[in-house]
């Protein structure tokens, strides 16, 4: 008997203007247009591996992942953006910036010029897309679900 691989959804988080919506999974990543609903695109496990969590910005090619799941690729505390529409065979080429932190990532949301990152006592805000840096800061209370 052959085992069939786990498709089970760890995430997920509509856009901005909620026209899309995007399904962190064991097996990759789906984005759905919500009208009419249809897939847009996917990541495939081979290129991503198994991922906790993803957000979309806007309708754009755009994406932050955090690895998560039974077979992740990426680590749980690094926040990466893939930037789908950037040239490249291999899925490096693919990722164009890179959050790390010493504890796991539990949220994340984009707009156009920041990105908000959360940990379990943490909030980090980062200037962004371009020539990012970190404008805030902030000690929380104990969260577990970000």
């Amino acid at each position: 008997m052959t085992q069939q691989p786990l498709r089970g959804v760890t995430s997920l988080h509509f856009n901005q203007d909620q026209s899309c919506f995007c399904c962190a999974m064991e097996t990759g990543v789906r984005i759905y247009n919500v009208e009419p609903l249809m897939e847009k695109g996917h990541l495939d496990h081979e290129q991503v591996g198994s991922v906790g969590l993803v957000e979309m910005l806007h309708r754009s090619n755009l994406l932050a992942l955090v690895g998560g799941g039974s077979s992740p690729k990426f680590s749980e505390i690094s926040v990466l953006i893939w930037d789908d529409a950037r040239e490249g065979k291999d899925s490096k080429d693919k990722l164009v910036l890179e959050f790390t932190f010493t504890k796991p990532v539990l949220a994340v949301r984009m707009r156009h010029d920041k990105i908000v990152i959360v940990l379990r006592n943490r909030i980090y805000v980062y200037s962004f897309p371009d020539s990012p840096r970190k404008l805030f800061e902030f000690d929380t209370r104990d969260n577990p679900k970000g």
